[in-house]
This record gives C-alpha cells, sequence and structure tokens, in this order.
C-alpha cells in the first residue's frame, strides 16, 4: 500500500504539471495571436456590435438601458459559438493531426497538462472578446440612452458559463476526431442545431419544459438583464455547468488515451 502511494506521488506532481500547463497555455496564445482566425473573430464580434448599435442610433422608438444591452447580449451564444469552433474545437486534435512538439519533446509533457493548458487558453481568449464585448455594448448603450444597468454583470456570468458548456462540448469532438474540419464542423453544427431540436420535440412530445436543455439555460444571460422572459438563475447556472463538466471529462479522458 506503502509502494503504491508513493509511485502515485511520484507521477503526480501538481506543482511541475501547473508548470508545464502554464507552458502550453502560452504556447496556445501565441499560435492564436499569430494566426489570422483571432482578427476574424474579433471583426464578427465588432460587425455585430456595430448592426445592434446602428438599428438603435438609427430608429425612432423610446430605447431602454435594459432592452438595448439585453439585444446586444442576445448574440453572445452566436459570438461565442463561432469563438470555441475557432479555437477551442481543434485545439486537442491538432496535436495529432499535425504532430506538435508538445507530444514528441524528448521529456514529453504530460497529457494532463496539454488538456489544462489548451482548455485555460481557449477559454481565457474566449472570455477577454466576451469582457471587450460587454463593455463595448455598455459604452454604446450609455450613448444612445444615457444610463448604465448593473444586471450586465450577473449576465456576464452566466455567460462565462455558458462558454464553459461550449468548450467542454467542442474539446469532447476535438477529442473524438481526426480532423480539425471535423471536429469544427461538428461541434457548430451540433451546439447550433441539436439542443433546439430536442427541445422541440421534447416540448411538443410531451409538453415538458426542457429547462435541462443548454440552449434554455442559456436564455438567462439576456433575460437577466432585459427582464423579457422568467428563468431560474441558479438552476440555469447549474445546467451550463453540468453541460460544460460532463464532455470536458470525457473528453480527457479520451485525449489521455489516444496514441499519436
Amino acid at each position: 500500500m506503502a509502494d503504491m502511494v508513493e509511485s502515485i506521488k511520484r507521477n503526480i506532481d501538481i506543482k511541475d504539471d501547473t508548470r508545464q500547463a502554464f507552458i502550453v497555455m502560452r504556447y496556445e496564445f501565441m499560435k492564436f495571436i499569430s494566426g489570422k482566425k483571432i482578427f476574424i473573430y474579433a471583426a464578427i464580434n465588432l460587425i455585430i456590435l456595430g448592426i445592434v448599435a446602428a438599428i438603435f442610433f438609427t430608429s425612432s422608438g423610446n430605447t431602454t438601458t435594459e432592452g438595448m444591452m439585453g439585444d446586444f447580449v442576445s448574440f453572445q451564444s452566436l459570438t461565442i459559438l463561432i469563438g470555441v469552433t475557432l479555437f477551442a474545437s481543434v485545439t486537442l486534435v491538432s496535436e495529432f493531426e499535425e504532430r506538435t512538439s508538445l507530444l514528441l519533446f524528448t521529456k514529453p509533457i504530460r497529457k494532463g497538462s496539454i488538456f489544462a493548458g489548451k482548455f485555460l487558453a481557449a477559454y481565457l481568449l474566449c472570455f477577454a472578446f466576451i469582457i471587450v464585448y460587454y463593455f463595448a455594448a455598455a459604452i454604446l448603450t450609455s450613448i444612445e440612452t444615457g444610463g448604465f444597468t448593473s444586471k450586465m454583470f450577473p449576465s456576464l456570468g452566466y455567460c462565462a458559463l455558458d462558454l464553459f458548456a461550449y468548450i467542454g462540448i467542442a474539446m469532447l469532438f476535438s477529442a473524438l476526431m481526426k480532423k480539425s474540419s471535423s471536429a469544427s464542423i461538428l461541434t457548430f453544427v451540433f451546439i447550433l442545431l441539436v439542443p433546439a431540436i430536442i427541445q422541440i420535440v421534447v416540448s411538443v412530445a410531451g409538453n415538458i419544459d426542457a429547462w435541462f436543455m443548454l440552449n434554455y439555460a442559456e436564455a438567462a444571460m439576456m433575460y437577466s438583464i432585459s427582464g423579457t422572459g422568467s428563468y431560474d438563475g441558479l438552476r440555469d447556472a447549474l445546467v451550463m455547468l453540468v453541460w460544460g463538466i460532463v464532455p470536458l471529462i470525457a473528453s480527457y479522458f479520451l485525449f489521455r488515451g489516444r496514441q499519436v
């Protein structure tokens, strides 16, 4: 028993694993910044902000701060989906498709550290875009309405959980697929269509409130600001958390079991 415990201690070095994870995260950030995807994603966010702002600035209706901010946030599920498709869906499969040095070093970085570093890089990059989007939306809203709503902060929290769920799903496909293109397509199609289809089928067939579906729970991002719909904040947060944790754990074990 003592020998087993000692063996586990030798194989698990939290300090070294954390150091390796941050090395991988830095490496991933460098890849993201040096590529074209980050500029494409930035352009998409700017276009969405510009379109929504133009609609409100040119309309003659009575605009409220919560209403305008809620409309900006209503596009976040789409921008998050685009972000995870560009960055998270290819992050694991690229290690096997491109045979990067992370797995082929003379002293290879542990797969757990690679997984953690890649997850952190994709999550933090997408969340940075989300924060910029929210504050840009808040500035544009204040220009139009002269007001500011603190409701954006709970909404930002729901958005962080929604991003976590999306990345969990994206990394699952990334761990399953052999090609980056396949992982990206499946991620985009699954998140965009499958939860919505299941929700419709369940609602029509059994007249059931599909609160357990991701697209149902993520509406809390908008409703927490606009107040135009009903939502259960704690329940929706837990649903998004589960949608992230389950595929993330599955993707870790799939990634750990794959060979170069």
